[in-house]
């Protein structure tokens, strides 16, 4: 995979993103770059002390905990500065973005919003208190229109993490549902060679289904489209706009 990139404003929601993307990271075996997104000005108001103090602090333990990781880059609030999100992608080689999230639906929906409408590459949106234990990884999304690139990359990570990965087909609203054996001819169709199993869901509430799917059938990792009915189910942001809303890592694509 390409360097993971970190998006650090030294918020408490940044520093659990940076510890899950050094573990990430060296299970991956690949770089981690953390862009630090508050002018260093600010950043010594705000603690007293400088941008890389705040990196070392023992609060973080970040670097005693990824101590297998030997490749994480620091960049300073000038280094980006001016830089859309497409030139600090392609500049640093970006292949994955990391943003720690937190508070209500709505709050989330602020946080992820600007990076996802300006990236062309997957954000992993991290809640606090969220497990490496990576176990389960659940692609979300209507057969007729999951995305090869998107199983590819899930194939891959799972591999490389050496985890279960399935594709959850949830219907879309006014579509019919796929019987089993279609279903199972088209994916194998699709997606040959793929290492992702298939599971053909015939509950249409979202979730519901997400309901299941984290507390029986186990799954830790959610993968999503943006925009995607599946998204919008799993995290509504008009009904839970006043509600803290407590969920699993969400691995979203700009598609």
């Amino acid at each position: 995979m390409k360097a993971i990139l970190v998006v650090h404003n030294l918020k408490k929601e940044s520093n659990y993103a940076l510890t899950y993307a050094g573990n990430l990271g060296d299970k991956l075996k690949t770089k981690v770059i953390v862009m630090n997104t508050v002018p260093e000005p600010m950043s010594v108001q705000q603690s007293d002390t400088t941008t890389q103090d705040i990196f070392d602090d023992e609060d973080f333990s970040f670097k005693d905990q990824n101590k297998g990781i030997e490749k994480i880059v620091f960049l300073n609030y000038l280094d980006t500065l001016g830089m859309s999100l497409h030139a600090i992608i392609a500049k640093y080689d970006i292949g994955l973005i990391i943003k720690g999230v937190g508070g209500t639906a709505k709050e989330i929906n602020e946080q992820l919003m600007p990076v996802l409408n300006h990236s062309c590459c997957p954000l992993l949106a991290v809640p606090e208190g969220a497990s490496f234990n990576i176990t389960n990884m659940g692609y979300l999304a209507d057969l007729r229109y999951a995305k090869k690139d998107i199983v590819n990359f899930l194939s891959k990570m799972s591999e490389a993490m050496g985890v279960k990965a399935s594709l959850f087909n949830i219907t879309e609203s006014g579509l019919p549902h796929m019987y089993n054996d279609y279903a199972d001819a088209v994916f194998n169709q699709m997606f040959v060679g793929s290492r992702l199993n298939l599971v053909n869901i015939k509950e249409r509430d979202i979730m519901k289904t997400v309901d299941v799917l984290a507390n029986i059938m186990g799954v830790d990792f959610f993968v999503l489209s943006n925009r995607s009915s599946q998204l919008n189910g799993l995290w509504d942001w008009e009904n839970m706009e006043n509600e803290e809303h407590a969920h699993l890592p969400a691995l979203i694509f700009p598609c």
